[in-house]
């Protein structure tokens, strides 16, 4: 399958709501809680956007049929992990991951997750971190699969607990 990985413009809003609305809806089908009508927001994808972290995965057409946010700014929750991270920093982390409709299952997460690595090798970063809720099956299956590691659990206050995974890049 052909695709391309750019960062998010103004112009994709549109279309990558239309992708985190799906995805919260397959989510909530499947049993899983990490995503709500309120989170992610239609707010937290435009400041995505603005701060220059938000990552498109287009069709040969150019448009968007994945999301992801990936920053070097660290993750707050992070700092307090119950368990222990591979490496000390600085790192790279992935939120808000989403495939549209139709195109799960082509290896466009995994092109994401490549993304973020390929960003962490290219600012010195010493790792990728990501977490996940314990009822999201497909991060679940495809982190480990990934070579991410098991690192324990992060708190996000009333959004509950998730499980934090990261991987070492080499540079």
């Amino acid at each position: 399958m052909e695709h391309i990985i750019r960062k998010a413009g103004h112009a994709d809003s549109e279309r990558i709501w239309q992708i985190i609305t799906d995805a919260k809806r397959l989510m909530a089908e499947r049993g899983s809680t990490q995503w709500t009508e309120s989170y992610p927001s239609t707010d937290a994808i435009e400041a995505d956007i603005c701060s220059g972290h938000a990552f498109v995965a287009c069709d040969r057409r150019q448009v968007a049929v994945a999301y992801a946010v990936i920053t070097t700014e660290p993750e707050a929750a992070y700092a307090d992990i119950c368990g222990r991270w591979l490496t000390p920093g600085p790192y790279v982390t992935v939120h808000r991951l989403a495939v549209a409709d139709g195109w799960r299952g082509r290896g466009l997460a995994r092109a994401l997750m490549a993304r973020a690595e390929l960003e962490a090798r290219s600012v010195g970063a010493t790792g990728v971190r990501v977490d996940t809720n314990h009822d999201n099956a497909a991060m679940l299956a495809l982190l480990p699969a990934m070579g991410y590691e098991l690192c324990g659990t992060v708190s996000y206050g009333p959004r509950g607990e998730r499980i934090a995974f990261e991987k070492a890049v080499a540079h």
